[in-house]
């Protein structure tokens, strides 16, 4: 069983012993160019990281790229076409952060083992930057950093500024929220405070995950995004916190909460085998996906059904802390029903990418112990559709477009 807290203290306990491992093995490749500044940088601190952070992975996991772009031998040709070992260096480039300094070279015209060999001198000292700023906590020259803000960076005329700091107490767990204010501070901290005692009172293993696997929210504004998050950073919400209701951020802190505790998983091992072919419909983006995409989504929206139809069921939704209106009460249910269907229709193809073998067993066992729970709703999910009412019509366009969908891009 995966989904328990015995489960949950054993993933972590797993991700620190391969952090440990990781980090010896990068330190010994990287010690193989004492011309890298990052080398010199983690032989003067290295014995101030061993042992797992989240920032610390993350931070590890850019060394690992360094790594690898140092160790690259492009050899020069008069070909116009890229070898093996070229298509390999400009593909990590193009999907790094450095994507835009890597490709203003190569259109100067400059040999791709050059532009990457200068790609990685500023990505070197990017590294070091990243290091002093937000591992040891200290002034450092940012000339060659890139903004993180997913660790609270923020642009400001004199350079780079990190977001203000507070540690939220919540029932004996502790969360750090980063706000661009105090004022923020205060208002985002009472409504994060709220949602999670909701959480814990209607879905209390809901609650437990999120304690088990979220340390850190930082609110996004941009109105376009609702949330994400990043495997190499577990723990790291991004929420929208400017532009969600109430019933919206329940499902946002338990969506990314998902993803976090998926990416411990895909931090250890494999669990799909991730062709590019966008061959599975995706009901949340009502467009083809790849494997990984609606396996991720099933996996993560899953947490959504499980708290909308926990507190569905619930005879009393009210609580001391807040209090619902009647149109919250039937988004609620609407989320429920709304998931239920979007989940089986993905099950289907979940299935059929089993049985070719691209999930694992260990992959497939997770989406099974959620599928266990999601398939005792049925009858309860069908009473739910008849206390719809505004609703109604959404659910109608729902079962049609699925149906749709299934028809047109039925599996062989």
């Amino acid at each position: 069983m995966q989904i328990s807290p015995k489960t949950y203290g054993t993933l972590k306990s797993r991700i620190k012993r391969r952090y440990s491992t990781l980090f010896r093995k990068t330190v010994t490749a990287l010690n193989k160019f004492p011309q890298s500044k990052t080398t010199k940088w983690l032989k003067e601190h290295h014995t101030e990281f061993s042992e797992f952070t989240p920032q610390r992975w993350f931070f590890l996991k850019q060394v690992e790229s360094l790594v690898f772009f140092l160790s690259q031998n492009s050899v020069s040709s008069k070909s116009d076409f890229f070898s093996e070992e070229d298509d390999k260096i400009f593909e990590k480039w193009n999907q790094s952060e450095f994507a835009d300094v890597f490709l203003k070279l190569l259109n100067k015209r400059m040999p791709l083992q050059k532009a990457s060999a200068e790609t990685t001198k500023i990505f070197d000292e990017h590294l070091v930057s990243l290091g002093n700023l937000h591992l040891l906590k200290m002034a450092s020259s940012t000339k060659n950093y890139r903004l993180q803000p997913s660790l609270g960076d923020f642009k400001k005329k004199n350079g780079v500024s990190k977001l203000l700091e507070t540690t939220l107490h919540l029932d004996g767990k502790e969360l750090g929220l980063l706000t661009s204010s105090l004022k923020e501070m205060k208002a985002f901290s009472t409504r994060i405070e709220i949602a999670s005692r909701v959480i814990r009172k209607f879905s209390p293993d809901s609650w437990e995950r999120f304690s088990a696997f979220t340390e850190v929210i930082i609110p996004i504004k941009q109105i376009q995004l609702v949330s994400y998050s990043h495997q190499e950073l577990p723990g790291t919400s991004l929420i929208n916190l400017y532009h969600r209701d109430f019933v919206d951020l329940l499902d946002d802190l338990l969506h990314e909460n998902g993803h976090h505790h998926l990416n411990y998983y895909l931090n250890l091992e494999q669990l799909i085998q991730e062709p590019i072919d966008c061959i599975y419909y995706s009901p949340w983006r009502r467009t083809l996906r790849p494997l990984r995409g609606i396996y991720h989504a099933y996996f993560t929206f899953f947490w959504a059904f499980k708290l909308f139809s926990d507190m569905a069921r619930s005879k009393e939704l009210d609580s001391i802390w807040y209090q619902f209106s009647s149109k919250e009460r039937e988004k609620i249910i609407w989320r429920a029903v709304e998931e239920f269907w979007m989940l089986e229709f993905t099950y289907v193809d979940l299935q059929w990418a089993r049985k070719q073998g691209l999930i694992s067993e260990l992959g497939w066992s997770l989406i099974k112990e959620q599928r266990s729970i999601v398939s005792k709703f049925r009858k309860k999910v069908l009473i739910w559709e008849k206390s719809l009412k505004e609703h109604r019509k959404e659910l109608q366009e729902l079962k049609k477009t699925l149906a749709h969908a299934r028809k047109h891009y039925k599996k062989n």
